[in-house]
């Protein structure tokens, strides 16, 4: 996975496996509530809406794989893409208690941000590599999510 993370490798280095995207996939969401319980704990924990979140991110993959003709990478790419979230979670979330033990809370939610916005590009390169496409059209698509998922989460917070 850590290859992954720093783009040398691709989905195609993990195996096919439906147990492991269950797994990566579930283990990806309790890190996520887990986070959010951790770095915002002046709000009411939304799992619902982190739900929503990962089931839009696999809906949304799903696509594009099925349009470009590689659905039988699902498994494969979904648990790439949900297994470096799950790295990257734990990163940062070490990243955020260590900053705001030292710093500041506000510096440690500046550093969280910066390194979660990793996820993007580790995605399109998962996501290019898929579909075998050019890298920039995997950044675009994994922007395009990005974007879906920052206005869903807006919406749905300014609305509880």
């Amino acid at each position: 996975m850590f290859d992954i993370l720093l783009l040398r490798k691709g989905p195609d280095s993990l195996p096919q496996s439906w147990f492991l995207f269950d797994v990566v996939l579930g283990v990806s969401i309790l890190l996520s509530m887990a986070a959010t319980v951790v770095i915002f704990p002046e709000l009411a924990p939304q799992h619902i809406l982190t739900l929503l979140l990962a089931a839009m991110t696999v809906g949304f993959y799903f696509l594009v794989l099925y349009l470009a003709g590689f659905s039988g990478r699902f498994a494969q790419a979904m648990s790439a893409i949900f297994g470096i979230d799950c790295l990257l979670t734990l990163i940062y979330l070490g990243v955020y208690l260590a900053v705001s033990a030292i710093l500041d809370r506000p510096t440690a939610l500046v550093l969280t941000l910066l390194l979660s916005y990793w996820s993007v590009p580790v995605q399109g390169h998962i996501i290019s590599r898929a579909i075998q496409q050019h890298w920039g059209i995997g950044i675009g698509i994994a922007l395009t999510l990005h974007l879906i998922l920052m206005m869903t989460y807006r919406q749905i917070s300014i609305l509880s």
